[in-house]
């Protein structure tokens, strides 16, 4: 597999330059998406994830097993929070 990340410096930039305001507008559309800017990246544990994944079912594949991770070992993988109760989270 290869790996292509984009520019996340100049999103993170693009980001810090908006004002509150524009944060703002930009959550109530998206919600959290952009706290994914600032998750830091294991290459190796996104490649052997990526290899497991199937696409049409949306879960990991192990010898003929389908595994979906839960909300917390999302939050664990990614070190992001999801304990908000009034959100629904679809991955």
């Amino acid at each position: 597999m290869d790996c292509r990340r984009n520019c996340e410096d100049d999103l993170k930039g693009i980001w810090q330059s908006w004002d509150e305001a524009k944060k703002t507008r930009f959550r109530d559309k998206y919600c959290d998406v952009t706290q994914l800017l600032f998750v830091k990246l294991d290459d190796a544990l996104l490649k052997a994830m990526v290899r497991f994944w199937d696409p049409t079912y949306k879960c990991f594949t192990f010898n003929e097993v389908d595994m979906v991770p839960t909300i917390e070992e999302y939050s664990t993988l990614l070190y992001y929070d999801f304990r908000d109760l009034l959100k629904i989270y679809s991955m």
